[in-house]
């Protein structure tokens, strides 16, 4: 199962594709070169190759041919969706030539320092502080899986044309020039955010896209009302969308993507359990490591009174003769309401009855009628509610009931 990038050990290894082949980089620490600042430090397991720090004996590490090369050719042979994620991140420094004073570079890739490889010495000054797997680091090896010695950042301080390396047995020294030939061992920091994936390979996810192409205020509504939208997601990850209205959770599932979906808690068949009022509608989605930009939808209910009637009647073999309907829901106490019934829904004039006592009494509802005009017998009911003087709201949520 794919981890983020933030949250993996250190010293766990993770692939990289240079020039399209994998390579392997160590996860060196999180929140590099400063705390919390959501980026994580990588440095490549085996140099890259061998080559000189500088093309003259100057320990001047800003001009350096291996930082050059660094931050030209070897970050080019990054994936381009990887290059997009490396920031450019100051690292202290000392800039060498004669200025030995330590300040900070703004580099995206640089080769470690003394100090953060765990290694002191009195001709290189402290940059920064050691890593927790500089023990890991000291000695580095060529992918042939042969010690090599390796270029840091480090100029000495004694000289301005020294520059330290640690060598084979993981020790730090500084003679020679910096034109000599050691190697090159890249790091650079990612988000902490990215993704891992379970053959350790660092991705760049995409957010799921949340498409809706209706207004963001739709004002008053009076009945229910469809809001379509789908959800895509580049990666082809699955999506878990969470449908709220008014921040309050009302439906969470997986969508197939690209299919369209409507919010369910504004439907007809929902719309009369929201309180009158102003409304917001929420949509989000989360791939599990990253979420799209939610939609946001406000409307305003305004409905005093209902009415409620089957659009097709019931039909009935013969004359029906009872009925007993039932009422849930929450009809305030001094709100106008009539329930009516016919067994001739289908003349042009059915004749209505009040079934209204005996729906507050539980009791079954005797049809006074006995004729029709239509061909067939057909049940029908009609209920009206109206807000009463106290203005306060309520909502009728099913109508159940039998006859005879």
């Amino acid at each position: 199962m794919a981890t983020l990038l933030g949250n993996e050990t250190l010293g766990t290894i993770v692939r990289l594709k240079e020039n399209g082949v994998p390579q392997e980089f160590y996860v060196a620490k999180h929140g590099y070169p400063t705390d919390g600042n959501g980026r994580t430090l990588l440095v490549r397991r085996y140099i890259y190759d061998t080559r000189q720090w500088h093309t003259s004996n100057v320990n001047a590490y800003a001009s350096c041919a291996l930082d050059s090369w660094f931050n030209n050719t070897y970050y080019n042979l990054l994936d381009a969706d990887i290059r997009a994620q490396i920031a450019a991140v100051a690292i202290p420094y000392t800039p060498g030539n004669g200025n030995n004073s330590v300040t900070t570079l703004s580099r995206k890739v640089f080769a470690l320092s003394v100090t953060e490889l765990g290694r002191t010495a009195s001709w290189a000054n402290v940059e920064g502080s050691a890593l927790s797997i500089a023990s890991t680091l000291q000695i580095a090896y060529n992918s042939s899986g042969s010690a090599v010695v390796q270029w840091t950042r480090s100029p000495d301080t004694g000289s301005t044309y020294y520059a330290c390396y640690l060598v084979t047995s993981g020790y730090v020294y500084h003679y020679g020039g910096c034109t000599g030939t050691y190697g090159a061992r890249p790091a650079f920091t990612l988000p902490s955010s990215l993704s891992v994936s379970d053959d350790g390979s660092v991705t760049v996810n995409t957010a799921p896209v949340i498409n809706y192409s209706g207004g963001s205020a739709l004002g008053d509504k009076t009945e229910g009302f469809t809001l379509n939208y789908s959800v895509s997601d580049a990666d082809g990850d699955a999506v878990t969308v969470t449908e709220k209205l008014d921040n309050v959770v009302q439906r969470t599932f997986a969508p197939a993507l690209g299919e369209t979906q409507q919010f369910q808690a504004v439907l007809p068949a929902n719309f009369q359990t929201i309180l009158n009022g102003n409304h917001t509608i929420t949509i989000e989605a989360t791939d599990g490591k990253a979420a799209a930009a939610p939609v946001n939808v406000t409307f305003s209910k305004e409905v005093h009174s209902a009415s409620i009637t089957l659009f097709t009647p019931l039909a009935a073999d013969d004359m029906p003769t009872a009925i007993r309907l039932s009422i849930t829901g929450d009809i305030p106490d001094d709100a106008v309401w009539t329930a009516e019934v016919c067994n001739n829904a289908y003349d042009t004039s059915p004749t209505w009855e009040n079934i209204k006592p005996a729906i507050q009494s539980g009791y079954n509802f005797v049809f006074s009628n006995k004729t029709k005009t239509a061909e067939n017998w057909g049940i029908n009911f009609r209920i009206e509610v109206t807000r009463g003087p106290s203005n306060t709201g309520g909502y009728i949520y099913a109508i159940e009931g039998g006859f005879q």
